[in-house]
């Protein structure tokens, strides 16, 4: 997925990109391609860059 000024945020194509990864994860955990430490070693990153990515909203200035 990417952004561009031609095409807005797909919010469904996120999901669908989402679910197919985990479906991935599950599908390499389960034939032991990879163990669940190494999953959670890989999907951590993720974790912590949603965590320091928290806007304020509140705090935030009108583009309009």
């Amino acid at each position: 997925m990417s952004l561009d000024d031609e095409q807005p945020f797909d919010w469904a194509e996120l999901a669908r990109e989402k679910q197919a990864s985990r479906d991935e994860d599950a599908r390499a955990l389960a034939s032991g391609e990879k163990s669940a430490e190494q999953l959670r070693d890989e999907n951590e990153v993720f974790a912590r860059v949603l965590a320091d990515a928290r806007i304020n909203l509140a705090a935030s200035e009108s583009l309009g």
